[in-house]
C-alpha cells in the first residue's frame, strides 16, 4: 500500500534495523485473545462527540503493514532507530497523540526516503485502528516479578489468613485458585468482593488494610502464579476486554453517583486512572475499596460486587477515559493557528485547502488521517520555503481542534 518513490524530504541516509515483530501475544500478553471491535460511549462526553473506536489489533497489523516497525519497537520488538513504542504513547490522549505522529513526521519523512519507500497513506478507519492500538499498549502490564511478588505477600501479610501451595492461614479461602490466571485481574476482582469482610476481620485484629501501588499487583499475581498449586498446569486467558460493557457496569453498579468528571464524593476516575496499567488501576479500586464500602453502608447502599469478567471490562472503561479527547481551548487554538503558519496556507488567502468547510474538523480520526496524508506535501512546501515545520505541545491540538470546530460551526451557520 505504499507509494512508489517521489521526492518527499531531504535528509541524511538512516540505517533502519528490524528484528521483526511478533505479535503482542508473544509479550506475555496472550489473555486477551478475543477480537472486537472498540466502540466506548463514554457517559463524560457530549451527545456530539464521535465515539471513540478501532480495532488494536488491526492496528497491530498496521505497524508492519506500513512499516513503522522497521525504525519503532513493541516491547523490545522491531527497529531500534526511533523510539520504543508503548514507551512513547504513554498516557496521551487521541489528539496528543496526532500531535506527536505530526512532530515526528519531517525525521520520519526523510529516514523513509533515505531507504527508498513510499509515504505510507492512512485511511481514516485505518488510523482509528492505529490510533486504539497505540493507546492500547498501555492498557498491559510488563510481567511481574514473583521475587518481588514474594516480598509484597511477606509484606502485607496476606498468608496470615489465606493460604499458597498448602502453607498459610486456613481463615480465608486459599489463593491457589488465581494462580492459572497470567493476568492480575481476577486477583483484583476476587479481592473487591472479599474486601468488607476482610475488612471487618482487619478491624478486629487491630490491623490497616493493605494497600498497593505501583505494579505491586503483578508482581503478587508472579508469585501466586509461579508458588500457587493446580490440577492442571492449564492458564486460562481472559477475552479482551469489553470498554463498552464496562461502561455500562460503571452505571449498574452506581460508580457514576460518586464518581463524575464534573465532580462528586469521589475522585474524578478518568484523570485519576491515567497512564495507568491493568493492575495499577486494579490496586487503585482495591484501596479504594473500604473507604467506599463504609461509604455506602452508611447510605444503605449495597456494596457492588463483580461477576465474570465484570472487573476486566470496568478497568478498560476505566482505561480509556484518558484517551478521550478535552474539549479544548478555541481562543488558545486560534493564537496556535497563527502562531504556527496555519493560516499562511489554509487562511483565506492561502493555497492550501480551506478547512472550515472540511468535514475532517469535526472529526478527530479524520483529522489526524488527513494531517499525516498531507504532511510529505506540506514539508516539500516548507522545505523549499526555508519555513520552520511547526511543533505540537500536549493540550496544542485540543486546543487547534477546538479553535477548528468553532470556525466550521460559525460557516455553517452563516451558510444556513
Amino acid at each position: 500500500m505504499n507509494e512508489p518513490k517521489s521526492r518527499i524530504g531531504r535528509g541524511k541516509r538512516a540505517r533502519a534495523g528490524a528484528r521483526g515483530f511478533s505479535s503482542w501475544a508473544s509479550a506475555g500478553r496472550r489473555w486477551w485473545v478475543a477480537l472486537p471491535v472498540l466502540l466506548l460511549a463514554c457517559p463524560c462526553l457530549g451527545a456530539d462527540e464521535v465515539a471513540l473506536e478501532g480495532d488494536p489489533f488491526r492496528g497491530r497489523a498496521l505497524l508492519a503493514e506500513k512499516r513503522c516497525t522497521h525504525c519503532h519497537s513493541v516491547w523490545g520488538h522491531g527497529g531500534v532507530l526511533a523510539p520504543e513504542m508503548s514507551a512513547a504513547v504513554a498516557g496521551k490522549s487521541r489528539l496528543d497523540l496526532v500531535g506527536d505522529f505530526w512532530n515526528h513526521t519531517p525525521r520520519m519523512i526523510d529516514a523513509m526516503l533515505s531507504e527508498g519507500y513510499g509515504w505510507p497513506t492512512l485511511e481514516r478507519g485505518e488510523m482509528a485502528d492505529l490510533l486504539s492500538y497505540l493507546y492500547y499498549l498501555r492498557l498491559f502490564d510488563k510481567p511481574g516479578d514473583p521475587v518481588r511478588g514474594e516480598v509484597i505477600i511477606s509484606r502485607l501479610g496476606c498468608l496470615t489468613c489465606h493460604s499458597l501451595a498448602g502453607e498459610g492461614g486456613q481463615q480465608a479461602s486459599a489463593l491457589d485458585k488465581y494462580s492459572r490466571y497470567p493476568s492480575p485481574v481476577m486477583l483484583a476482582q476476587g479481592m473487591w468482593n472479599t474486601g468488607p469482610e476482610m475488612q471487618r476481620a482487619q478491624i478486629g485484629r487491630g490491623r490497616s488494610m493493605p494497600s498497593f501501588s505501583g505494579s505491586e499487583m503483578a508482581d503478587l499475581q508472579a508469585y501466586i502464579r509461579a508458588q500457587g498449586r493446580r490440577e492442571d498446569a492449564q492458564v486460562d486467558l481472559l477475552p479482551m476486554p469489553n470498554p463498552s460493557k464496562g461502561a455500562a457496569i460503571f452505571e449498574s453498579k452506581r460508580c457514576s453517583s460518586c464518581h463524575r468528571p464534573e465532580g462528586g464524593e469521589g475522585p474524578d476516575l478518568g484523570s485519576s486512572t491515567l497512564n495507568m496499567t491493568v493492575s495499577e488501576i486494579g490496586g487503585m479500586l482495591w484501596n479504594h475499596s473500604y473507604a467506599m464500602s463504609d461509604l455506602m453502608r452508611s447510605r444503605g447502599i449495597r456494596f457492588p460486587r463483580f461477576e465474570g469478567r465484570e472487573m476486566a471490562d470496568l478497568i478498560s472503561y476505566l482505561f480509556f477515559l484518558g484517551f478521550v479527547d478535552e474539549q479544548g481551548n478555541p481562543d488558545r487554538g486560534s493564537s496556535l493557528f497563527e502562531e504556527n503558519g496555519c493560516s499562511m496556507c489554509h487562511g483565506a488567502e492561502g493555497g492550501g485547502p480551506e478547512l472550515s468547510g472540511s468535514k475532517a474538523v469535526t472529526d478527530p480520526v479524520a483529522l489526524c488521517a488527513s494531517m499525516w496524508n498531507h504532511s510529505p506535501e506540506m514539508h516539500n512546501l516548507m522545505a523549499d520555503q526555508a519555513v520552520a515545520w511547526p511543533k505540537f505541545d500536549p493540550g496544542d491540538m485540543a486546543d487547534l481542534a477546538a479553535y477548528l470546530r468553532r470556525v466550521a460551526a460559525s460557516t455553517k451557520s452563516e451558510e444556513e
